[in-house]
């Protein structure tokens, strides 16, 4: 009798475990979306330049043709890259330079202030004129994958997303392996005007955008 009671004593708790309903494992939750820092994209080095093939242009396939408009192009050339360090700001200094029919116009002096909250554009100094103080974000920190914003220009408001970070892009007979490809919707009320992409490489700046083309670059 005795062993039947023990027997019956170790059964007790293995069957009121097995009428246990299992036990759900909790979901993995997903890891946060890598941040990046706008600056690694941005032109960092002085001496850098950039030059630039106009997309809208039809002068060049159409010589004979006094409306169409004229080939244009532009050339960037990096003054100066102080890196942001911990908390205080960076800057970057260029100077762009209209190209109309192969003729240069007066360049533009652009100075960015490269923050923790992003690239601004700061100041703008035409040659031979007085600088202007400006604040129009060009990229905001830290991006995300998916992360968008709004910027309005005049009439119209431009709105961006990121869709990737850190792949190959290709402008000016080069391969960039690391660049950041923004997706552009141009809008004006509630109409959809146009889509495009922004692209930038890292440590070069931008490559291509709706009126630009990268077609050289020189001091890699």
């Amino acid at each position: 009798m005795k062993k039947l009671l023990l027997l019956a004593a170790m059964l007790v708790p293995l069957a009121a475990s097995a009428r246990k309903p299992p036990r759900h494992k909790a979901k993995a939750r997903a890891a946060p979306a890598a941040t990046i820092d706008p600056t690694h994209f941005f032109a960092s080095r002085a001496g850098l330049v950039r030059i630039y093939e106009g997309r809208n242009e039809t002068r060049a396939a159409n010589p004979d043709d006094d409306n169409s408009e004229p080939a244009a192009g532009a050339s960037c050339e990096v003054l100066e890259a102080k890196p942001r360090e911990s908390a205080a700001p960076g800057t970057m200094k260029e100077a762009c330079t209209m190209i109309v029919d192969r003729k240069p116009r007066p360049s533009t002096e652009l100075t960015y202030a490269l923050r923790t909250d992003g690239i601004w554009n700061v100041q703008v100094k035409p040659e031979g004129g007085q600088s202007q103080e400006i604040s129009r974000l060009v990229l905001p920190a830290p991006l995300r994958i998916g992360s968008s914003w709004k910027e309005p220009r005049g009439s119209v408001e431009l709105d961006r997303t990121v869709k990737s970070a850190g792949g190959l892009c290709h402008a000016a007979g080069r391969t960039f392996a690391d660049c950041l490809i923004l997706g552009v919707t141009q809008k004006q009320g509630a109409r959809v005007v146009r889509r495009y992409t922004e692209t930038y490489a890292a440590g070069v700046g931008l490559v291509e955008d709706a009126q630009w083309d990268l077609v050289d670059v020189k001091g890699l």
